[in-house]
């Protein structure tokens, strides 16, 4: 009996004693990095020093080169013969169509002096009117054929013409295409004629790259034999399709103000200006895309305790991205540099959580 007692009176203390509070979550420790200015973002590419504006001089039918007045290097000016055809066939043709309209003009004169004769003898009353309308036709007809006649004439003056090739704008030979004696095609380049100014610095970027630029966006270009004579200049063109071979885009870069340095075909330098370029580039693993909008988690780590035991929180903020390549994006904004996210299993974490921060991630060994 005794011994019930006691133990219906531990069971009665057993009961008054408060639940045991339940254990706090485990500290998780994150992969995070401390993020700065990406320098890659900034890396430079060769290109050439073109003309803006430029033109392939040609023939417009097929025909043997005869002479060729320029050679690269030349100045030219508007009217300036560059380059001649064979001419015997097209001048052959030429003086038969004079011949043809000399025919057509002597059919019309008679024809005209018939009617004024049938008039003359139709007004005395020896003509019928048929007679008369008859010739008035033959003379419509024959004015007809002088018409004809004078058309195919300056057409065929205009194909011996057109034997002369002439320039179209000032300018300076870049390139030729055919030499005298050869046999071109109708359209075929003989030769390229380019203004000097303005000119424009090509080169061909990564099409992902391609992608993150904008009409504008400034560029230093420099002179691969003067790399310390750099100049501006201004993204004006940016090719919409990739090359299919190098899957790369072709951009034009307008030159501010280029002086002799830059002449055209000369190798230069380009590379973003440092200053339009995003500031942060961040691996696709470490932003969390939710509702069509681009979040990363900022960790805040308590300084105060050891590094070995260094732990922080975690808070969920929303930054603007654009692509930078194939597996990273540019933060835009929303992010500085210096400040500590998480780099990877950013789809288990809850705000606010508390996060342990390895000793090894420390002390400029994680920046990006």
């Amino acid at each position: 009996m005794i011994r019930r007692l006691i133990l219906a009176a531990l069971l009665g203390l057993a009961a008054c004693r408060p639940e045991a509070e339940a254990p706090p979550p485990p500290i998780r420790p994150v992969l995070s990095a401390r993020v700065a200015v990406d320098d890659t973002a900034l890396q430079s590419f060769v290109g050439t020093v073109e003309a803006r504006d430029k033109a392939d001089l040609g023939f417009e039918m097929l025909g043997r080169l005869m002479t060729r007045n320029v050679d690269v290097g030349d100045t030219v000016q508007p009217g300036d013969f560059v380059a001649t055809l064979d001419a015997t066939t097209f001048d052959l043709r030429a003086r038969a169509a004079e011949a043809a309209l000399g025919n057509r003009q002597a059919e019309r004169d008679n024809a005209a002096v018939t009617v004024s004769r049938i008039e003359t003898l139709q007004a005395s009353g020896t003509a019928a009117k048929s007679s008369l309308d008859d010739a008035r036709a033959a003379l419509d007809a024959a004015d007809a054929a002088v018409r004809q006649a004078q058309a195919d004439l300056d057409k065929a003056r205009d194909a011996l013409g057109r034997t002369e090739l002439r320039a179209g704008l000032a300018g300076v030979v870049t390139t030729t295409g055919a030499e005298p004696g050869q046999t071109v095609a109708a359209g075929q380049s003989v030769v390229t004629i380019a203004k000097p100014d303005p000119r424009d610095a090509v080169i061909d970027v990564p099409d992902w790259m391609a992608g993150t630029l904008a009409l504008g966006t400034p560029f230093v270009v420099a002179p691969q034999i003067a790399p310390d004579r750099a100049i501006a200049g201004t993204l004006r063109e940016i090719a919409p399709e990739a090359d299919q071979l190098t899957r790369t885009r072709r951009l034009k870069i307008a030159l501010v103000d280029p002086p002799s340095l830059f002449r055209l075909g000369s190798t230069v330098e380009v590379r973003p200006d440092e200053t339009a370029r995003p500031a942060i580039v961040l691996p696709q693993a470490a932003v969390l895309t939710e509702g069509g909008k681009s979040f990363v988690w900022v960790v805040t780590v308590d300084e105060s305790k050891p590094a070995a035991r260094r732990q922080g929180t975690v808070a969920l903020r929303p930054v603007s991205t654009a692509p930078a390549d194939d597996d990273r994006l540019s933060v835009v904004s929303g992010l500085a540099a210096g400040e500590r996210v998480v780099m990877a299993g950013v789809h288990s974490l809850e705000d606010g959580q508390t996060v342990a921060v390895p000793a090894d991630t420390d002390a400029g060994g994680d920046v990006l």
